[in-house]
């Protein structure tokens, strides 16, 4: 992370290009959505259902993982990450470099640091729900919860720094997100482990319900321009492609 960081404010965009602006956002956005994947089979291991009778709150708490890990990724990849990758191929030479490097080089860190984090306090919430041994009524023992809700606030707070520097926006349902979360931490400590989980995935999918009914215009009008793009790059390649296929004209001395 030293390196990672210190490399770039030291060189700043001398000597560095972004040859193309899919490839790179592409495995970036590859690198994201592995570890909110990895995210879900922590949730998987917390809730102890392989060689064990399943029991009703195992089942529940790992359906409230697979929804808000949901939730995260629909953050990122519905809106935020085409809008971005546009962005980056509008951006040319030092401003594209910079973008690239402050974005995702820089600020994609922050996320998987908080999907790590949320991934831990999940699994431990699961397991707690997961045993029969322990009390539903309980609440979480250790520190779950803080991990929980300051993992996803860390993700969405350097998902809306990836937007401001992209997009130079940010919006407000997040800010509202991350506030509503920080408030409920000291809630959540007091509440039974599945009503903990149900209480975060609820704001996290009430959030991208709010996106979906707000700013449902934007949206349109974004995956409008992204069908264009796509289609209009696909006849592209397909006209390129298409000489490989014409007859060879022969040589004056054949």
């Amino acid at each position: 992370m030293l390196l990672q960081y210190s490399t770039g404010l030291i060189a700043g965009t001398w000597g560095w290009g972004v040859a193309s602006a899919e490839h790179w956002t592409e495995r970036y956005d590859l690198i994201l959505i592995i570890a909110l994947g990895e995210s879900v089979i922590s949730v998987g291991v917390g809730s102890n259902l392989l060689g064990h009778p399943p029991t009703w709150p195992a089942v529940a708490a790992a359906v409230l993982g697979i929804f808000f890990t949901a939730a995260l990724w629909w953050a990122h990849y519905d809106m935020i990450g085409p809008a971005a990758r546009i962005a980056l191929h509008a951006a040319e030479d030092g401003p594209r470099v910079a973008m690239a490097r402050d974005a995702y080089g820089y600020l994609f860190l922050p996320m998987i640091a908080g999907i790590i984090l949320f991934a831990l306090g999940a699994e431990m919430i699961v397991h707690q729900i997961a045993d029969p041994e322990v009390p539903q009524h309980l609440p979480t023992l250790g520190p779950g919860v803080p991990l929980l809700f300051g993992g996803v606030i860390c993700y969405l707070c350097g998902n809306m720094l990836f937007q401001l520097r992209t997009l130079r926006t940010v919006s407000w349902t997040r800010v509202v997100a991350v506030l509503l979360l920080a408030v409920s931490i000291p809630v959540a400590v007091h509440l039974p482990a599945l009503a903990a989980l149900t209480l975060l995935t609820a704001v996290t999918v009430g959030m991208v319900a709010a996106e979906v009914v707000i700013f449902d215009e934007g949206r349109r009008a974004l995956r409008g321009l992204v069908f264009e793009e796509r289609t209009s790059h696909e006849a592209h390649e397909a006209e390129y492609r298409a000489r490989w296929h014409e007859p060879r004209q022969p040589d004056e001395g054949e």
